[in-house]
């Protein structure tokens, strides 16, 4: 594997810091984006999780004035001590410049919206990272008479993600593009009963030639019936099944040929939310989750998963937030390696390939504080835990040697501010701090902390 980091530049960094110590860095989310995961976990039903130790992307905060629509820039500077995501990996700074747009109408009884972002992203030392980035993002959300109501979204993003880590990664660039549709119906409304249909298609794709077994497509849809007793307690049961498709999912060295596999999931979903306007806010999912794949039997999986939020406004300032899931989902990758052969009095060293078979089951935990200090300057602050449960196996020749079964750990934390230093001009800076840790047969473990600063400009 491969995986390329930056050495600070001289006296570079601290001027650039200092510079822009009124700005904040949204582009060190797409720069940092997670490496290659476990396919497909089922869609937890709570609100999304917070997207990590780094600020919104450009544009995120949404119009800033009656206008149905805004463009603007941004400029970020990021300091990274480990800009591939690897052991003892080297540290850079790296500069991003945006352009953002956006708009959001609403057509009569319908709404339209859209926004995205393209952003140079240039490394002072590690200049194979240069990249340009960009993310797009529509929607249209729907409503008819009958009660009938819905929404459909698409999403289209490129950025720079981590190799691959393992014990023998080298530093290298890899691209991540993915893309998304998601269209949801309903019947119902605000009524004692709703019924609710969703339907999903995701892609993704790697550029890294040993992230290739973590290219997948995925379809998905589900069919819920929600119960309203009263007040703010919604329920629901629904079915949901998935399809996730890697054609590159393991390499086989006696062919010289990729083996594909697909993973059906089907769960049955107990949901609850429980909404007090302003004040308190809670969903949950308790799915049954039945997992099979088609070339590997034992990665097969069926058992509880779910997710719980829980959004709490303490003050009128302070807003905490806590979220925790347990999910299971397929995931592959494989890297070369050599194992030690007994061979009659000698013993042989034996190139194979090592093949992480299964995601089996991630459990997540996370906790966010949000705190508006003024009516200008708000903080943010959180902590995620995360730990995945792997199965392993090393390809020898045409045979499988199963490997003990191991852990990868990710511990992440983050702190932040924002500061509207007018209606149309935004700056912001975060702290990151991110540890990462895979015991087994061939553990590693990496570091990483990142502190970037920005300044955001937008029209009207």
């Amino acid at each position: 594997m491969n995986h390329k980091q930056r050495h600070p530049r001289r006296s570079t960094l601290a001027c650039a810091l200092g510079i822009v110590s009124l700005c904040g860095a949204p582009a060190a989310v797409a720069q940092n984006a997670p490496p290659p995961s476990a396919g497909s976990a089922p869609a937890p039903a709570p609100a999304a999780a917070p997207s990590g130790p780094g600020l919104a992307l450009p544009g995120g905060g949404g119009l800033h004035s009656a206008n149905p629509y805004y463009v603007g820039a941004s400029q970020a500077f990021t300091h990274d001590s480990n800009v591939y995501r690897i052991p003892d990996g080297p540290a850079d700074t790296y500069s991003t410049t945006s352009l953002l747009g956006g708009f959001d109408q609403r057509i009569g009884r319908q709404r339209v919206f859209g926004s995205g972002h393209v952003s140079d992203n240039r490394y002072f030392d590690q200049d194979q990272l240069n990249n340009v980035s960009y993310g797009l993002a529509a929607g249209l959300d729907w409503e008819t008479i009958q009660n009938l109501s819905g929404n459909i979204d698409v999403g289209l993003d490129r950025s720079r993600t981590a190799p691959v880590a393992t014990s023998a990664s080298t530093a290298h660039r890899n691209i991540a593009t993915s893309e998304s549709v998601d269209a949801r119906a309903r019947w119902g409304g605000r009524s004692l009963f709703t019924l609710e249909g969703a339907l999903g298609y995701s892609k993704i794709h790697y550029s890294a030639p040993e992230s290739a077994p973590s290219n997948s497509s995925q379809d998905s849809g589900g069919l819920t019936l929600f119960y309203r007793p009263g007040g703010p307690l919604r329920l629901g049961i629904g079915g949901r099944l998935t399809r996730t498709q890697s054609p590159q999912a393991l390499f086989d060295p006696a062919t010289g040929e990729y083996q594909s596999n697909t993973t059906h999931g089907r769960n049955l979903d107990f949901l609850v939310d429980y909404d007090l306007t302003g004040l308190l806010g809670f969903n949950g999912r308790l799915s049954y989750t039945d997992q099979t794949n088609s070339a590997f039997g034992s990665a097969n999986f069926s058992g509880l998963t779910g997710s719980a939020a829980l959004v709490y406004r303490v003050t009128g300032k302070t807003t905490l937030t806590l979220q925790a899931s347990r999910d299971a989902g397929y995931d592959s990758s494989l890297f070369n390696s050599f194992v030690a052969v007994q061979n009659g009095q000698s013993v042989v060293v034996t190139p194979v390939v090592v093949l992480f078979e299964n995601n089996r089951v991630t459990d997540s935990i996370g906790v966010g504080a949000n705190y508006a200090a003024t009516a200008k300057i708000a903080a943010t602050a959180g902590a995620r835990y995360n730990r995945a449960k792997l199965l392993s196996a090393a390809v020898v020749g045409s045979g499988n040697q199963a490997l003990p079964e191991s852990t990868d750990i990710q511990r992440t934390a983050y702190v932040g501010a924002t500061y509207a230093i007018r209606r149309n001009v935004n700056a912001a800076c975060n702290l990151s701090y991110e540890s990462r840790s895979v015991s087994g047969a061939f553990a590693f473990h990496y570091t990483d902390t990142s502190i970037g600063c920005s300044a955001q400009l937008t029209w009207p």
